[in-house]
């Protein structure tokens, strides 16, 4: 990429994250070189629970021996709840919050947060002190991961403790840290790509099935979906392979078995094609990758996920459309990724920047969450009748400036799913408590 380029690109888009952390751009902003650029709380319960039994015994006696008895017993239980949130602030101060994610840092058994700001250039973690999400101790990985733009937590070294991993837009780098102490107090940082042009999202799974830890990452300005192979299996060395090489402003990827045979598939977005693709791993080692279009005019294209959305034991798409204003869901239908039906979620939510799916009211099904950076919005989606065939929406918080991600689980360990969101206008790692105590 030409470095002037690069530098008018970065430039619109430390703009845009003012308001949000979007690519919402005007390509003719970008001068003559076209050349462009997401998965990826409090604690409130509500419980009904209504059990009616009607019993209804008529007997009738004609000349001694008829007798009618009929007995109708009807039982109605409503175990799922409408959460209301009580917001607790985990930073205030991070410069161009961009992203957020959860997992148990320090290995006390509770969740930790983590962050990425892309004015900062900073990756971070807070330990969550007394487990319960009222007090935060803020720990940086790395000060200096320049236009760090998503985070991600796996055991990269397979040593037992979760290591933490990064994109850096302008940096053109995807990286791991090694939690050396397993207590997440020192990190060691480990290259996996220095020139992943534009990198923007990074994700960490099994993609060759050998039983550890390799990456993915979207490149932007790259114009592509890579994986890196974890070739001795502890994070020393990175073998590329290239999943799509003309995907043009990747700004997502994530993987999950579309196929149902068995082992990992790529999904990814491209912003600039309005695509949301998966791609079959057809030798089931990663070495070979047939292409499957979801949709081709999905516009502005920015997130997608998977998750099983009808509850058919199959995995569903789902996505996040910047220009377009929309959460969507593909079912699919066959169940092999052959063929798939679109279902709108909602197709106004505007600036609709990133997505996540949990059960947030704990009745057993996949719910919709979202991030909207022009709306300043954090949103979730009941997934009403369970199929995903209807949907109810429910404000988290509608003043979140610049909501730009958004992730669930269980922060204050109460048992049920809490929200937690980065906003780049606020400089906020926020985090929603949720009342729905199992």
């Amino acid at each position: 990429m030409y470095p002037e380029f690069k530098k008018k690109l970065f430039t619109i888009l430390m703009t845009i994250c003012i308001s949000g952390c979007g690519l919402s751009l005007d390509f003719d902003d970008l001068g003559p070189f076209q050349d462009t650029d997401t998965g990826d709380s409090d604690t409130d319960t509500d419980s009904d629970t209504d059990a009616d039994t009607d019993v209804d015994t008529d007997t009738d006696t004609d000349t001694g021996t008829d007798t009618d008895t009929d007995t109708d017993t009807d039982t109605d239980t409503d175990t799922d709840c409408d959460p209301i949130w009580t917001e607790h602030t985990v930073d205030g101060t991070f410069g161009g919050a961009c992203s957020v994610y959860a997992a148990d840092v320090d290995g006390d058994g509770d969740m930790d947060v983590l962050g990425a700001a892309q004015t900062a250039d900073a990756i971070a973690w807070w330990e969550n002190t007394a487990g319960d999400g009222t007090a935060w101790t803020e720990h940086t990985v790395d000060g200096a991961f320049d236009g760090a733009r998503s985070v991600f937590a796996a055991d990269v070294d397979g040593d037992g403790d979760m290591d933490v991993l990064g994109a850096a837009f302008t940096a053109d780098e995807i990286n791991w840290w090694e939690n050396t102490a397993g207590n997440g107090t020192i990190w060691v940082e480990h290259t996996v790509d220095g020139t992943f042009d534009g990198a923007y999202s990074v994700y960490a799974t099994d993609v060759d099935g050998d039983g550890d830890m390799d990456v993915l990452g979207a490149g932007s300005s790259a114009d592509d979906i890579t994986w890196w192979e974890n070739t001795m299996g502890d994070g020393t060395a990175w073998t590329e392979h290239t999943v799509a090489g003309v995907f043009n402003t990747s700004s997502s990827v994530y993987t999950a078995d579309i196929d149902g045979d068995g082992n990992m598939d790529v999904l990814g977005a491209s912003y600039e094609d309005d695509d949301i693709i998966w791609w079959e791993n057809t030798a089931g080692d990663g070495t070979a990758w047939t292409e499957h279009t979801v949709d081709g005019t999905f516009g502005g294209a920015c997130s997608v996920y998977a998750a099983d959305v009808d509850g058919d034991g199959d995995m569903d798409v789902l996505g996040a459309a910047l220009d377009a204003d929309d959460i969507a869901w593909w079912e699919n239908t066959a169940g092999d990724g052959s063929a798939w039906t679109w279902h709108t979620v909602d197709g106004n939510f505007d600036g609709a920047n990133l997505l996540y799916a949990a059960d947030v009211d704990g009745d057993g099904d996949m719910d919709v969450l979202g991030a909207a950076s022009a709306g300043n919005d954090i949103t979730w989606w009941e997934n009403t009748a369970g199929d995903g065939t209807a949907w109810t929406e429910h404000a988290v918080d509608g003043t979140f400036g610049g909501a730009c991600s958004v992730y669930a689980a269980d922060v204050d360990g109460d048992g049920d799913m809490d929200v937690l969101g980065a906003a780049s206008g606020d400089n906020a790692i926020t985090w929603w408590e949720s009342d729905c105590i199992p």
